[in-house]
């Protein structure tokens, strides 16, 4: 068992969730605050109420590890995997009972699970590729079924937790604790960390740090906080960088098939505004691109610079939209006003 800081106090009375409805499980999570823990941070009670209202029939429990040089849900699998399952069960118990799956890319995790002979649950081996961790690229891995952007994978039937927030979700019903750290592959070492720990106080202080692992996490300072969504704590590659060679590996790698290079090209350059908006935004940012980059650039820094530009110039774009139609209708008030002025002034009076 990896070393863990003991508790000594409880959040919350323990829950027999078996014996429980479903409205006193959904309540305790969201009383300990419970979000996704694989990055996107969404809440989960409100991802189980979509699940609830479309009616979701199965459960995936992701725990295929993605990112390079991460291994903190490995590591969580290999050292808690029961408490991982009783997760995935709870979460379960607040559906119509659906079909739970765990999603590993690591052999021994599976064989582990095989040994242990669950009952209730299946285990999936998917491939060890950058792209299968997001959501939607998992559930087309396991069940060939394309997920719109348009939608959650809720509203087709699927709900996808991180094997981290599951765990999160049996201590907070079963032993009624809230989270108050979180497993963390930390410079190459996995280790529970607390939340809200600056990165100042952890060590390795003076280099370019990134919140996530090299290739896709964050930039990040002394100052910012381990939280829920912290998988990983990294050095940064930035002062490594080198001119781009034009070599195309980033095309080749890309899962979505996007035009990496192009997108590249156009964000460095003076053009604006951004023309590729819709590639840009199709980016999951798994990181493939970076990972392949022999010139070690930080594509995804500036995908997600390109992002919020192009979000910026769509919002724009609303408001000078909605300014529009707002200098019509006051336009048109005038208009009515002066009409209904007029008539008054030649109406002859009947007195």
């Amino acid at each position: 068992m990896l070393e863990r800081q003991p508790r000594n106090k409880t959040d919350f009375q323990p829950l027999d969730w078996r014996r429980s409805d479903r409205d006193d499980i959904m309540a305790r999570i969201a009383a300990a605050g419970l979000i996704g823990m694989g990055g996107a941070g969404f809440p989960v009670v409100a991802k189980l109420r979509s699940g609830i209202q479309y009616a979701a029939s199965t459960i995936i429990a992701n725990g295929v590890e993605c990112e390079p040089g991460v291994n903190a849900d490995r590591a969580l699998l290999r050292h808690y995997l029961p408490d991982v399952l009783e997760g995935l069960r709870i979460a379960g118990a607040c559906l119509a009972k659906p079909a739970l799956i765990l999603a590993v890319s690591d052999q021994s995790i599976y064989q582990a699970f095989v040994d242990k002979g669950e009952l209730g649950i299946t285990c999936r081996l998917v491939a060890d590729a950058p792209s299968n961790g997001e959501e939607r690229t998992l559930i087309g891995s396991l069940f060939s079924d394309e997920i719109p952007t348009t939608r959650y994978p809720s509203q087709c039937g699927y709900i996808v937790f991180n094997v981290a927030t599951l765990f999160a979700i049996c201590e907070a019903v079963r032993d009624g604790s809230r989270p108050r750290d979180r497993l963390v592959t930390l410079f190459g070492e996995e280790t529970w960390v607390e939340l809200d720990t600056k990165l100042g106080d952890i060590g390795q202080t003076g280099a370019t740090l990134r919140l996530g692992s090299t290739a896709t996490g964050r930039m990040a300072s002394n100052d910012d906080v381990v939280s829920l969504t912290t998988n990983a704590v990294e050095h940064g590659i930035d002062d490594q960088q080198r001119a781009c060679i034009h070599c195309g590996w980033c095309d080749a790698v890309c899962p979505r098939h996007l035009p990496v290079e192009a997108m590249l090209r156009q964000i460095q350059s003076a053009t604006r505004p951004i023309t590729l908006s819709s590639e840009v935004n199709a980016c999951f940012e798994c990181g493939a691109c970076v990972v392949q980059c022999p010139s070690a650039i930080p594509l995804l820094d500036l995908l997600r610079s390109a992002k919020r530009e192009v979000e910026n110039e769509r919002r724009k774009q609303v408001a000078d939209l909605r300014f529009q139609q707002h200098t019509v209708r006051a336009a048109e008030t005038i208009k009515q006003e002066s009409i209904t002025r007029s008539t008054r002034i030649e109406t002859r009076r009947q007195w």
